[in-house]
């Protein structure tokens, strides 16, 4: 990019930032105005400065900053958002509690991707055949919807948990460690089901590779990243706390650049260093406080808001896509929930429980956008079948926090399985 691009870019830029900011503020207090907490309006903020709303009302004044939407830079300041989020989370899990019940989080999470998958691939195999691509086989587009339909967004999880104050209950460990076994296989099925759609066929090689480098970066962090984070910490003389919150940060975007060079999720590896500090003891309560300020006011809002800045729902007033984005809706979270509240019945859990997990997994948020994103670059997903997606990723999101709130009124804070 030259120099002259990029200064003709940095004005818009500059702007469509503080825009996101502030109506990301507007909107999340609005929406936790009416019980639905923060994310969801932080959710909507892309819809509102983006095509479907701004770009139709106000043309002449959206136009001069569509090229700052479409930035690469916006979208790495996005991903710095999500890196900070997932940090946050793994610095506030309760590393032994969630050991203890692996066993569950492992069986929960494999029927709660499996059942809406299998329910995804039915409906991609029966979809009318103009709301697919020309290029596209119907099989692999099939198995494309069956993936984003299967994971779980532990972003908006995390934020909603947060917001609703259940985070630190058992339930709320239980479902965030669900929550990040399942992106994981989901973001697996991902790298198979693309790979499928560039070279034709099934890569076992290619999978093998991801699989094998996964288990290295996680027997590398366990064995070898906690030593290097506990020799840091144990020789960090810093009273204000802010040696501290530099070193978490740091380590924070190194792991994720870590496993985003190795093809894996950066998620994965914030969330990692995450747990690694909350192992090692955490950080100082004020730089603790500082951290949560700044990822869930300021950095956490732009992740969530630059997700939705490229969707056209305007697409959805069209009547079979509105027929079908309903179906797909509906599909998604009978799966999800159904599949959750199943296997989490089975193993013990009680009623509330088991069903405040399937809620709580059924958000898809801003993972499944990235995913339809995926998909609409690679051609496996139409303009419309985009839309569609994503509108399920948000309306799975906005439904979350009410019903979640009903049921953990029935959950008890010690909740364990009978």
């Amino acid at each position: 990019m030259s120099s002259a691009t990029a200064l003709g870019t940095t004005p818009q830029f500059l702007v469509l930032v503080a825009l996101l900011l502030v109506v990301a503020r507007a909107l999340g207090s609005v929406t936790e105005r009416l019980g639905l907490t923060r994310v969801v309006g932080e959710l909507g903020t892309g819809f509102v400065l983006g095509p479907s709303v701004f770009g139709r009302l106000l043309p002449s004044m959206y136009d001069p900053l569509a090229p700052a939407v479409a930035s690469t830079l916006l979208s790495d300041l996005s991903l710095l958002g999500l890196v900070l989020l997932l940090t946050l989370a793994g610095l506030e899990t309760d590393v032994e509690l969630v050991r203890s019940y692996a066993r569950d989080v492992i069986t929960i999470g494999s029927v709660g991707v499996a059942v809406p998958f299998a329910f995804g691939l039915a409906f991609g195999l029966v979809i009318p055949a103009f709301l697919l691509t020309d290029t596209t086989p119907r099989l692999v587009f099939a198995l494309f919807l069956a993936t984003s339909l299967c994971i779980s967004a532990i972003p908006v999880i995390v934020r909603i948990l947060i917001d609703l104050e259940a985070f630190d209950s058992t339930f709320g460990q239980r479902t965030v460690a669900t929550a990040m076994y399942t992106d994981v296989v989901g973001w697996l099925l991902l790298s198979v089901v693309v790979g499928v759609a560039r070279v034709g066929r099934l890569d076992l090689r290619a999978v093998g590779v991801v699989v094998l480098t996964l288990s290295g970066f996680l027997l590398g962090a366990v064995f070898l990243g906690q030593r290097v984070v506990d020799a840091i910490l144990a020789r960090l003389d810093d009273a204000d706390g802010r040696g501290h919150l530099v070193i978490l940060v740091a380590a924070a975007v190194g792991g994720s650049a870590l496993t985003y060079a190795a093809g894996i999720e950066p998620a994965l590896g914030a969330f990692a260093v995450g747990l690694l500090f909350a192992r090692a003891g955490g950080i100082p309560d004020r730089a603790r406080a500082t951290f949560e300020q700044m990822t869930l006011g300021v950095f956490a809002p732009l992740f969530f808001g630059v997700a939705g800045l490229n969707a056209d729902l305007g697409l959805l007033f069209d009547p079979t896509v509105a027929v079908v984005g309903t179906a797909t809706l509906v599909i998604a979270t009978v799966g999800k929930i159904g599949g959750v509240s199943l296997a989490a019945s089975w193993l013990g859990y009680d009623g509330p429980e088991a069903v405040g997990m399937g809620i709580g997994l059924n958000a898809r948020g801003a993972i499944e956008i990235v995913v339809a994103t995926v998909g609409l670059e690679l051609g496996i997903l139409s303009t419309r079948m985009y839309t569609v997606v994503i509108a399920v990723a948000v309306l799975t999101s906005a439904m979350t926090p009410p019903l979640l709130r009903r049921v953990l009124q029935g959950i008890s804070g010690d909740s364990t399985p009978r």
